[in-house]
């Protein structure tokens, strides 16, 4: 675990900026969690018991083909996802893509971090915020039982993340549970070349460009529904685990991302436009069995990656 009051590098699960903070926390961006331990894990909502079916899609032509599954980064310990489709892509697959490589050097690590997501030392994060804010927050970090001081000196978007972690642990929910932390040691196990497309500094980025007020309102929207974070992440795990792609773009993208479309746009559409051509580019230049495994809400909704395939000639074909 890291200490926050000395932003230590921790290399887990950097969570997607949905709407909701703590909902950003559980269908994902893959980076920083594990900041701030809570003593208090209660077990999260039970799992439907059907079968796990989360999607996966394939584009293919003659010489190539490529899976692309939609993961959740931090899922509960005890739930089952595994399901023949899935071990088919992976069995199948000489590389497997991942959004980015976390496992970096925690000086690099600690370097990116203190120039995206830190103040300058005279700058704090109450000074950024309207009074009703920083009541809303300071209530907030009360529930949560994480000290002001911890996040201070992190500008709203670092803050807003570690927040998300420590609601969605408190949820009862765990990173090292999620679809990547068993998938990525299951493909190295077996040989697999594994890939990233886009770099760690890339990807937060993503939310340190953002103007100073999204971000704020990033981590401020959702503070007053925490206690209502445990039920709200069951039901979108419940959706990703039976494959229901319309639950799933409802819950992330039409009732939570929609509302702040510079979030909607950084985090979404414009990472989606990156990755696009760059399996356009792998279809062309290798031949052989790929899969690409990205946070489920990069998946789904009008601008998803296989809707921005669709120009490039690739119609994806659901395979679960």
């Amino acid at each position: 675990m890291c200490d926050l009051g000395l932003v230590a590098p921790c290399r887990a699960a950097f969570m997607e900026g949905v709407m909701k903070i703590w909902k950003a926390a559980a269908l994902a961006v893959f980076a920083l969690a594990g900041c701030g331990e809570n003593s208090s894990r209660p077990s999260p909502p039970a799992a439907t018991d059907a079968a796990p079916k989360p999607a996966i899609w394939k584009v293919a032509d003659v010489g190539t083909t490529v899976y692309l599954f939609g993961t959740v980064h931090v899922l509960p310990p005890t739930l089952t996802w595994h399901s023949p489709a899935v071990d088919k892509a992976l069995n199948e697959a000489n590389a497997v893509y991942f959004e980015t490589d976390t496992d970096v050097d925690p000086e690099v690590f600690r370097e990116i971090l203190q120039r995206l997501g830190m103040y300058d030392p005279a700058e704090r994060l109450s000074d950024r915020l309207s009074k009703q804010d920083f009541e809303r927050l300071k209530a907030a970090l009360i529930k949560l039982d994480l000290p002001l001081v911890a996040v201070e000196s992190m500008r709203p978007w670092y803050a807003g993340i570690v927040i998300s972690e420590a609601v969605v642990r408190r949820a009862g929910y765990d990173v090292s549970s999620g679809v990547e932390s068993v998938l990525r040691p299951a493909a190295q196990g077996a040989g697999k070349d594994i890939r990233f497309l886009e770099t760690l500094e890339e990807q937060l980025a993503a939310f340190a460009t953002l103007a100073e007020e999204i971000q704020v309102r990033f981590l401020i929207s959702g503070l007053a529904e925490i206690d209502g974070a445990g039920k709200e992440l069951g039901d979108l795990i419940n959706a990703w685990k039976s494959g229901d792609v319309d639950a799933l773009n409802q819950l992330l993208i039409v009732d939570d991302l929609d509302a702040i479309p510079e979030l909607y746009n950084a985090l979404l559409k414009h990472r989606n436009a990156n990755w696009a051509p760059e399996i356009d580019k792998l279809m062309k230049s290798e031949t052989g069995t790929f899969l690409v495994a990205v946070g489920a809400a990069h998946l789904v909704g009008k601008d998803s990656v296989l809707e921005m395939l669709k120009p490039m000639g690739y119609t994806a074909e659901r395979v679960q």
